[in-house]
């Protein structure tokens, strides 16, 4: 009796199924009304999933050498840059070629947060007046960095510290922020680590020309972007806690040096104290200074003066300001 019962309940299911599928056969118009009263819901997919990255925030390195810090360094940048900045990198074949060696760098790229390849054709960094004529170009900053529109430019002597409470966001409001080269100064600061506004410098782009072999690109721009109405660049004072390069500062977001790490003003890395205060509170440094930690802060301990490389076969000369 039980038996007999449960296969009554399973015949009702599919019998009522064969019956409802008739009634729309038999009775087309009856079956349309329902069918328009039951409620449709309509899914809309994008084409592409939104990227979590800020297009018109863009972190620049332009390195023709293949150093055997720029891959580090570069993924250092990467992580102490806010997360919704991209990144570009643009080099030589041989300096792409060692970026794509990493696991990291490649992965990095697939999920649209790098890009890298060559320099267009045109476009030079080799030597510092190349490196002017790219950076005062206006194809460079209309078309070849398009749609940037907050531009971080950062060189391979140039220094994030992890350490810092800084954000850099914080000094998005500047049309320019770079390293100071004097606290009185009502604008301008050094460009290899410095923070542009695009939409103000191709106002300036437009309507004038560099002149081949005449200021750096650093001081040329900021001496018209400082003249355009509603200017607003940080002045020398404020630009003290953004980067250190020439004047000294308790604790910068950053630091730049000059000549790839070998230029070292006296007033921030004049002194043994003022050296191992910044190795201990940047010490992403010894990535870019060719030196080792004992002959960095104490320089007695060089052999000569100018032979405080860690790889003296080049020959290169240090400039090394010391007491």
């Amino acid at each position: 009796m039980e038996l007999s019962a449960k296969f009554t309940k399973r015949a009702l299911l599919p019998l009522g199924l064969l019956i409802f599928a008739w009634c729309f056969v038999l009775f087309p118009n009856a079956s349309r009304e329902v069918i328009s009263r039951v409620p449709r819901v309509k899914f809309e997919f994008p084409q592409q999933p939104r990227s979590p990255f800020n297009e018109t925030k863009v972190a620049l390195l332009i390195e023709g050498r293949p150093l055997p810090h720029l891959t580090p360094l570069l993924l250092h940048y990467m992580s102490v840059v806010p997360p919704d900045w991209r990144f570009k990198f643009f080099g030589s074949e041989e300096a792409v070629q060692r970026l794509n060696r990493s696991h990291v760098v490649r992965a990095h790229i697939n999920d649209g947060k790098l890009d890298i390849g060559e320099l267009p054709e045109g476009l030079s960094m080799k030597g510092q007046e190349a490196t002017s004529r790219t950076f005062t170009n206006l194809t460079f900053y209309r078309d070849v960095l398009y749609p940037a529109e907050f531009l971080l430019v950062f060189q391979t002597d140039a220094m994030i510290c992890a350490n810092s409470k800084q954000n850099l966001d914080d000094w998005l409001e500047f049309d320019w922020v770079g390293a100071s080269w004097n606290t009185g100064d009502r604008f301008g600061g050094n460009g290899g680590l410095s923070i542009r506004r695009v939409s103000r410098i191709l106002k300036v782009l437009e309507n004038q020309i560099r002149i081949h072999n005449t200021e750096p690109e650093d001081v040329w721009l900021t001496q018209r972007l400082g003249l355009l109405p509603g200017a607003h660049l940080a002045n020398g004072t404020e630009q003290q806690k953004f980067s250190a390069e020439m004047l000294f500062s308790e604790r910068p977001m950053g630091f730049h040096t000059g000549n790839g790490g070998e230029w070292l003003h006296g007033g921030v890395w004049g002194t043994p104290e003022l050296r191992e205060n910044m190795w201990e509170y940047c010490p992403e440094i010894k990535m870019m200074l060719p030196m080792d930690a004992e002959r960095f802060i104490d320089t007695s301990k060089c052999p000569q003066k100018g032979n405080w490389k860690r790889d003296t076969s080049e020959n290169l000369p240090g400039v090394f300001l010391s007491r």
